[in-house]
């Protein structure tokens, strides 16, 4: 495995900085394609760490679930494979923090996911106070409304202490990220791609802003380059840093939405900004609120969305210069009283959601006769529609669709939630996915 420096090498070596065997195996055992973050996870509770699963013998990994006999020699051949001393050494030439789950400084809201990244690559600096953090996404192509209501909204948020969390997208990422560092504030940009091979290349100046002033992160390697596969798999990582998800613009599909679902699976607060009844790029935003989501007209409305972080030593004020939040609303009622019902309903209201989405599909289910054609597929991609074809309606282990589809586990597992977005496929206990 070869690498080349990234446009953001520093000019002088920066002092070496000593290997420990154990991250050297760390990253050894996540080069080896079919070991993603569920079979990672797995690994490491049953051998204690990723040198004793480099180590194991063919049988011991046999008995772990879901790996399966060409996984088990892969891990046991990967020191012939990969050298990890180089990349090691790659990442503290371009000042790159490799960060295990046993790192103090990995964060803590990642170790709760269902997949926790089993290495994150850092470009900057994590700090205590980045705790406090929202997400903010939306389309590629934002409107002059949305970029509009995005400026003001994230510049209240950043001034008061709040970092932005964002994808350095194109469209409403970017200017989150712009205008999180043009007040002062602190950003964070997730990748899908390695924190040294910055995408899209219009950002690479603003990637340099935010290492000065935030941090790059990512799961994949440093040189890792764009995989339309690594996008929405990313995304949850997006949602697992904060404490809330704003959505400011966004069709009724793409990766805001589903970014938007990985925050309700977390169980983070989902904020949308309501756009022009007549907008496409605000559908997505609306049936968010239809659903249950915190309608967002200002920054305040947040602020009551989290009531301990407002008066968390008086770093966000009780009323912002943005509005009055005494300005009664419906039958006398203040926003904050509407937005406090608001989020008393979420979980009733999304529990009804599903309740009638379950009684709709056993009614349609009865009534249709089984020789009756399967309906018309979404448009897919081509790994898409290969990765589909290869699922039936009998849960498939990740570990063998790694091993059909011959791409690495976090490619796999982002096609897997772009058809789970779809309607296509379900997750299935025991890292399985199935058809729906």
């Amino acid at each position: 495995m070869s690498f080349e420096f990234s446009p953001y090498e520093t000019s002088s070596v920066p002092t070496r900085v000593y290997q420990p065997s154990e991250l050297l195996d760390e990253i050894l055992l996540a080069s080896v394609v079919g070991v993603g973050p569920n079979i990672a996870q797995s690994l490491l509770e049953t051998f204690g760490s990723a040198g004793e699963t480099l180590r194991a013998s063919l049988s011991d990994l046999l008995s772990v679930p879901h790996v399966g006999k060409n996984l088990a020699q892969s891990i046991r051949n990967a020191r012939n494979t990969v050298n990890p001393e180089e990349i090691a050494q790659f990442c503290e030439k371009n000042n790159i923090s490799v960060l295990t789950q046993r790192d103090s400084r990995y964060p803590a809201r990642l170790r709760t996911l269902d997949a926790p990244p089993q290495l994150l690559y850092v470009r900057g600096s994590l700090l205590e106070k980045d705790a406090r953090a929202i997400a903010v996404v939306g389309t590629r192509g934002v409107t002059e409304y949305g970029t509009r209501h995005a400026k003001r909204i994230v510049s209240n948020l950043a001034e008061n202490g709040f970092t932005i969390i964002s994808g350095l997208a194109l469209g409403v990422d970017g200017i989150a990220h712009r205008v999180a560092l043009d007040v002062g504030g602190r950003t964070i940009a997730v990748l899908g791609t390695g924190v040294a091979n910055i995408y899209p290349k219009e950002h690479e100046d603003l990637a340099a802003r935010i290492i000065n002033n935030g941090a790059l992160v990512s799961e994949y390697y440093p040189t890792t380059k764009p995989f339309r596969g690594n996008f929405p798999a990313r995304n949850r990582i997006i949602s697992a840093l904060s404490i809330g998800v704003l959505v400011v613009e966004s069709g009724t599909k793409g990766g805001s939405m589903i970014t938007a679902r990985f925050a309700l699976e977390q169980g983070r607060d989902l904020f949308a900004i309501p756009g022009p009844i007549d907008s496409k790029q605000s559908q997505g935003c609306h049936d968010l609120i239809r659903e249950g989501a915190i309608l967002v007209e200002s920054a305040n409305d947040i602020y009551n969305a989290l009531p301990s972080y407002g008066t968390n030593g008086g770093v966000i004020p009780q009323k912002s210069s943005d509005d009055d939040l005494s300005v009664p609303g419906a039958l006398g009622a203040t926003r904050a009283d509407l937005n406090s019902i608001a989020r008393r309903s979420v979980p009733k209201r999304q529990q009804q959601v599903k309740q009638s989405g379950e009684k709709r599909a056993a009614s349609v289910e009865r009534s249709l006769l089984s020789s009756a054609p399967p309906p018309p597929l979404p448009p897919l991609s081509e790994m898409e529609r290969a990765l589909y074809d290869k699922i039936g309606q009998d849960p498939i282990p990740l570990d063998e669709l790694v091993r059909l589809m011959n791409q690495p586990t976090s490619t796999v597992l982002g096609f897997v939630t772009a058809l789970e977005f779809k309607g296509l496929v379900r997750r299935c206990a025991g890292a399985a996915v199935a058809r729906l």
